[in-house]
């Protein structure tokens, strides 16, 4: 049985070798490389974690940059101008959300990895944060640190997956699934029938199938190759 996630399913559609060397031969800590966007994108998703943790009072703004500094990773950049200027896009980015949200939530999960089984497949995925609205609804906030140019169809798979997970471990109903691009202070919502959902099941099953059939792993060139660990060794470049 294999296990399925977002990420997983993601990177073996952008490219099977990619796949391969992650997954099948293991190859990901030997090759990885610190990348400046990953350190930000950590950097931010710890800080937003820590600080709807902390007591309503303790939410202020002085805070909030505390707590980004004290999660600040150095990790990736190539200078010190360069770190600088990430992190002033960060202070940035916080000064936009402290001023626009909701800040007196108590969220009813932060940074929770959930496990579920769907037919043979097992499914993965860290929710970011999820908010209760009602009795028992709830509304999932997976926070994004890039720009808006993520698959369509992989942004509706996570968010099945995160939905299914979430209603299978806390028997709660998920209304919406947002994706919230940090950088651009804009919010995608993802809303699904009980036809939609079951559909897109259906889908990521079949995904696991074509995993477990494929034997050539093949590569496949794109503009996303320049954020490949695995360029060193991977036969379209050489």
């Amino acid at each position: 049985m294999i296990i399925l996630s977002p990420f997983k399913i993601s990177i073996f559609k952008q490219c099977p070798l990619r796949y391969k060397f992650h997954y099948v031969d293991k190859l990901y800590n030997k090759y990885k490389k610190e990348r400046n966007y990953l350190s930000f994108g950590n950097s931010l998703h710890r800080t937003l974690r820590d600080f709807f943790q902390t007591s309503l009072e303790e939410r202020t703004y002085e805070n909030l940059e505390k707590i980004y500094r004290k999660n600040w990773v150095r990790k990736g950049y190539s200078s010190e101008e360069e770190e600088r200027s990430w992190g002033l896009k960060g202070l940035k980015i916080l000064k936009n959300f402290y001023r626009k949200e909701e800040l007196n939530i108590k969220p009813f999960l932060i940074e929770k990895s959930l496990k579920g089984y769907y037919r043979s497949f097992g499914l993965y995925g860290r929710i970011d944060r999820a908010d209760k609205i009602g009795e028992n609804g709830i509304i999932i906030i997976d926070y994004k640190t890039g720009k808006i140019g993520e698959d369509k169809e992989l942004s509706k798979i996570s968010a099945v997956i995160y939905k299914f997970l979430l209603e299978k471990n806390y028997h709660k109903k998920v209304i919406k699934v947002i994706n919230y691009y940090l950088l651009l202070s804009k919010k995608i919502e993802f809303i699904f029938n009980d036809k939609e959902f079951e559909d897109y099941l259906n889908i990521i099953a079949e995904i696991g199938l074509e995993i477990l059939q494929e034997r050539d792993f093949l590569p496949k060139k794109s503009n996303l190759c320049e954020y490949c660990d695995f360029l060193e060794i991977c036969p379209a470049y050489k």
